[in-house]
């Protein structure tokens, strides 16, 4: 059972994707985009995997979720789940994933954060046929939350140093600790 903590999180976020602007001509009343994105979240971080299991498991908990929406819930087709995936503004769904980690991260004066930067090489990213690389990215991560606050894709012109420089700028968190590798332990890093 979560707590009235955690329901009180899971609420804002919801309220964040509501935010997010429908895009589409034919608007169907029931199935907000954002609304959509997020159940689809919560459908994946139970073991959904691809439309159809995303459209099932809002199917089959459509009571809890009509508690929770606040309002009758009517499950989309996967069809629908899919058309929301590929229209939508990812930029503005990157921005409210940030705020609301950031939102995770503030605590009190007296608590110190960490937070932990860290690069990986996207798997499965290379395309030889069109000559493209593997794309790289850097990650800041809340260790005490377990989630990915922010990420950003390196250049491919660089390396990671200049994609964690804008990437702290952009967030502007404050009284944390910040690990990094061996990488950034240059004098205009820190």
């Amino acid at each position: 059972m979560s707590s009235q903590k955690e329901d009180r999180q899971m609420q804002t976020l919801l309220e964040e994707f509501r935010k997010l602007p429908d895009y589409r001509k034919n608007k169907v009343r029931n199935t907000h985009p954002g609304e959509i994105l997020f159940l689809a979240l919560l459908a994946i971080l139970s073991g959904a995997d691809g439309f159809e299991d995303i459209a099932l498991w809002m199917k089959v908990r459509k009571k809890e979720l009509s508690r929770f929406l606040c309002r009758p819930f009517v499950a989309p087709a996967y069809t629908t789940i899919r058309n929301i995936f590929l229209g939508i503004d990812t930029k503005a769904v990157e921005k409210i994933q940030q705020q609301w980690g950031h939102q995770l991260g503030e605590h009190g004066s007296d608590t110190i954060t960490i937070v932990a930067a860290d690069g990986k090489t996207m798997r499965g990213s290379q395309n030889k046929e069109m000559n493209e690389k593997a794309r790289h990215i850097v990650s800041l991560f809340l260790t005490d939350k377990k989630l990915t606050i922010a990420q950003r894709e390196v250049d491919e012109k660089s390396n990671e140093i200049p994609a964690l420089l804008a990437l702290l700028d952009d967030l502007k968190l404050t009284n944390c600790v910040i690990t990094v590798d061996a990488l950034h332990t240059q004098k205009n890093v820190a």
